[in-house]
């Protein structure tokens, strides 16, 4: 073979090495998320299958969370670089010395939820007390029963609550186990089709209908990445919430992307929960201010709204727990 024409075989091959191994000078960043995969999580999984990340300069790896507590514990320990966790968790987690802030909101209204068997005798909120509730230690939305029972006027020390893990909720709640369970609103869909299957009928009680109105999902990131890396820090939300503004236009096409990764799930399921998840963040406030906005006042009433079921061991301020300093402007309303 002629030296040149070797030469060249070379250069191609090389140039396609180059084309398919992300560049060594990319920012490696890992992305935690607060649960399993599913249509909450469509934004950072659709910026990685369109290279919006890749874009930006940056290797993600993103892997499952093991509920939001976890989540922010691993952001704070340096376990994570960036993760998406409930609001109220975050809160708490500063409070008790992790050095972990909010960048961007996800869920900018209330997602907890009781979903309860309708045969088994509920029929309003009042029906609650004296039934048995299934909830995972800890969880966000056990932790707001009692400002919930204020809102609907009951008294929720006389529910019974069931200790179980996460995965463990809705099998129970089908199969009877217990009377009701606590959750995410953008669980309903999967509640909904393990029902049908079961030829039973559901009924939910929204605790934003009983005044509950509180920051929910929430990306955050350690206070020394923000620190030391702000540039990072904003390439990693424009391309994640680039990725939720792409779903938000491309809901077909992004469910798609995603049973690409993860050919196990229900297109139908993560259409459904991503459905929900847009009705949850694109509010108010985000049509006026864009994708991620968090506001200072409902920042404060969501302190003041977590720090009245918790003692906080440190003073907490608004200003402590979030920034939108590196929040791109991405309008919240699409094509």
């Amino acid at each position: 073979m002629k030296p040149i024409k070797l030469l060249s075989i070379l250069i191609i091959g090389l140039a396609s090495m180059a084309a398919a191994t992300p560049s060594s000078s990319a920012d490696k960043v890992s992305f935690a998320l607060n649960w399993v995969p599913y249509g909450l999580h469509l934004g950072p999984y659709v910026a990685e299958a369109k290279g919006f990340y890749e874009e930006n300069g940056i290797e993600i790896e993103i892997f499952r969370g093991f509920g939001s507590g976890d989540t922010t514990k691993r952001v704070g320990t340096g376990g994570a670089d960036f993760g998406m966790a409930d609001a109220s968790s975050v809160i708490i987690g500063y409070s008790k010395g992790l050095p972990v802030k909010m960048v961007a909101m996800v869920l900018d209204k209330s997602s907890d939820a009781i979903y309860y068997l309708k045969d088994s005798g509920i029929e309003s909120v009042k029906d609650l007390p004296g039934r048995t509730l299934g909830a995972a230690a800890g969880e966000a939305s056990l932790n707001l029963m009692s400002a919930f029972g204020q809102g609907a006027g009951i008294d929720v020390s006389k529910i019974k609550v069931v200790n179980m893990t996460p995965p463990a909720k809705i099998p129970s709640l089908i199969a009877g186990s217990v009377d009701s369970i606590v959750t995410f609103v953008t669980e309903e869909p999967t509640i909904l089709e393990a029902a049908k299957a079961a030829g039973k009928s559901i009924g939910k009680f929204m605790f934003a209908d009983f005044g509950v109105d509180r920051y929910a999902m929430t990306i955050l990131a350690n206070d020394s990445l923000i620190e030391t890396n702000p540039d990072l820090v904003k390439r990693v939300l424009d391309a994640t919430m680039r990725g939720y503004a792409w779903a938000r236009d491309n809901p077909a096409e992004a469910v798609e992307l995603f049973a690409k990764k993860f050919p196990e799930s229900s297109s139908e399921l993560v259409a459904s929960q991503f459905e929900i998840t847009l009705d949850l963040m694109i509010t108010d406030l985000a049509k006026a201010h864009g994708l991620g906005y968090i506001d200072e006042e409902k920042m404060a009433k969501t302190i003041d709204l977590i720090g009245s079921f918790t003692t906080f061991e440190k003073d907490v301020k608004p200003e402590d727990v979030y920034t939108i300093s590196y929040l791109p402007k991405i309008p919240a309303s699409g094509k």
